[in-house]
């Protein structure tokens, strides 16, 4: 169980990265805090891929310029999606929003995993690693450590997934489970490794298993949650205060699972009831989600307004708090125009005293 958030009306606050610290230990804030999920906003400004993401000077000026105009509360600087297997040598290369396509799998067998040099993913071997933490640098420097910022990573079983092809992890949770297992812990400590550098740094990490949502709770059980505890555990050893979760997809099923990982709190799908979130695991997990990024897309100024007042409407008394936030990233092709009237609406309905006639 957990203690839910106090309002204030009148204090001052100094800046974001204050409201989000006060959030995780459960003090007092002035208002519920925004999320604004868009590891490549500079596509939506208008660059290229390239310009958007690729160099820390250039993704952290764009994040920089997206939290100048909307205001939202926290940035997330990305490790690239494919950074495991490409640390280890896979080529890769990406699809025009920015989703990468591994050429080839390095793990063609379970028993290549001892060819793997874990060296290969440490910070200073780790270029992609390197350009992340220069990118949260950046930010905190210009920005005057004014907003929070964290980092986002793969998860083991999506990292397993990486390196072998989800098709093959799929099939082996049946016919070689003894062999995705020791692929799997390999992946947690390969997510631990790849952590070390920010969790010593006091830096938040957000992981996330887009690939874990095609489990059954039974499944969840056995491949996912064991190497969480394990990487939760290290991780709470050189002093973080847990982690956060995302997962895509319609994982009503696996709502009941979340509160065994050792996390702090889970950002879910807009496919996921969040009422229904709220009731299954409200008393034990801060709750984030999950306006449509579909409705932000190609909505109206009006029509977003409803999305997110029907996320406030079901979820804003959570237990374990609440962030309003989209199910998943924001697609590159979203106006600047509808991610204003979703930072608006959220504004509105945000506000304390959090009540039915701040969006009615």
């Amino acid at each position: 169980a957990c203690s839910g958030l106090t309002p204030v009306r009148a204090r001052p606050w100094r800046a974001n990265k204050e409201r989000a610290f006060a959030l995780f230990a459960g003090k007092p804030v002035d208002r519920m805090p925004i999320k604004l999920f868009s590891p490549y906003i500079g596509m939506n400004f208008g660059v290229s891929y390239q310009e958007a993401f690729v160099e820390a000077k250039s993704r952290a000026h764009w994040l920089i310029e997206s939290y100048k105009r909307f205001g939202q509360d926290g940035l997330s600087v990305n490790y690239r999606l494919d950074g495991i297997p490409v640390a280890f040598g896979a080529e890769s290369t990406y699809d025009p929003t920015g989703i990468p396509i591994i050429k080839e799998y390095i793990v063609k067998d379970f028993s290549d995993i001892h060819q793997l040099d874990l060296e290969k993913i440490r910070f200073e071997n780790d270029t992609n690693a390197q350009t992340t933490y220069e990118t949260v640098q950046i930010i905190q420097d210009e920005l005057n450590d004014e907003i929070f910022t964290g980092v986002g990573f793969m998860g083991p079983f999506t990292t397993a997934a990486n390196l072998a092809g989800t098709e093959k992890i799929l099939k082996s949770m049946r016919k070689d489970p003894e062999g995705l297992h020791k692929l799997l812990d390999f992946a947690a400590d390969i997510t631990i490794e790849v952590g070390r550098k920010f969790v010593e740094n006091q830096i938040g990490i957000g992981l996330a298993e887009p690939t874990a949502s095609l489990l059954s709770p039974k499944q969840f059980r056995e491949f996912v949650i064991p190497y969480y505890v394990k990487v939760m555990d290290k991780w709470k050893e050189w002093g973080s205060r847990g982690a956060g979760f995302h997962i895509c997809g319609d994982t009503t099923r696996l709502l009941e699972t979340f509160p065994e990982m050792g996390i702090r709190g889970v950002s879910i799908d807009s496919a996921v009831d969040i009422a229904v979130a709220k009731e299954l695991v409200g008393d034990k997990l801060s709750i984030m989600g999950n306006v449509s990024p579909v409705d932000i897309l190609q909505g109206t100024p009006e029509s977003i307004e409803q999305a997110v007042i029907e996320c406030f409407r079901k979820c804003w008394d959570n237990p374990c708090g609440f962030t309003i936030a989209p199910g998943c990233d924001i697609p590159v092709q979203t106006s600047l125009e509808n991610i204003d009237a979703y930072m608006r609406a959220a504004r509105k309905c945000a506000k304390y005293p959090v009540q039915p006639s701040n969006w009615e």
